[in-house]
């Protein structure tokens, strides 16, 4: 049962983590510091139960879910972990929680914790969700996903000329993503 439901928890935890935190009250911004670190100190410890339990001598996927998602075009929630991408996805909750323990004492200018913590764990769950996903259009979405927050982080908390990167980085993305 672990196996079954382990990597969707996995995934979706940090999404619930910033749902929580934009739940924050704005008067209590400092609060969002520590709500981030245990979400991203859990995904780290599912991730790494996740590795611990990894058959590296198997061959093909492991665990996996399959269910149907939107019927109309056969899309599907495909996800599973292969050799490849089980490397990825566990240093991938594990930056996320260094980052969550640098930002603890160190956002930058204009500071707003509350918004560069969420941003964070959003696209902890579109990294790891383009990791795992074994059908194109969950790919897709995960993969945009990752867009939305990294245009934010970059255009408020980048360095001189965040907006022009910004705008400049959603733009060569998004025309990449278009061939997918």
């Amino acid at each position: 049962m672990w196996q079954d439901v382990a990597i969707t928890i996995t995934v979706f935890l940090p999404l619930l983590g910033a749902g929580i935190i934009t739940l924050v009250p704005k008067s209590r911004e400092e609060a969002a510091k520590p709500i981030a670190l245990v979400v991203s100190i859990v995904g780290f410890a599912l991730a790494l139960g996740i590795l611990a339990g990894y058959d590296w001598d198997a061959r093909g996927l492991q665990y996996t879910v399959d269910v149907p998602w939107i019927n109309a075009i056969g899309a599907r929630y495909h996800v599973g972990i292969d050799g490849i991408s089980m490397p990825l996805f566990t240093l991938s909750y594990l930056l996320t929680f260094l980052c969550s323990v640098y930002a603890f004492h160190h956002i930058e200018e204009p500071g707003k914790p509350k918004a560069f913590l969420a941003l964070m764990l959003l696209l902890q769950t579109g990294m790891a969700g383009t990791f795992i996903a074994f059908d194109l259009i969950l790919f897709f979405v995960f993969w945009e996903l990752v867009l939305v927050p990294m245009y934010f982080m970059i255009g408020v908390w980048g360095g001189p000329r965040r907006e022009y990167a910004a705008v400049k980085f959603f733009l060569y993305t998004l025309f990449g993503s278009v061939f997918m």
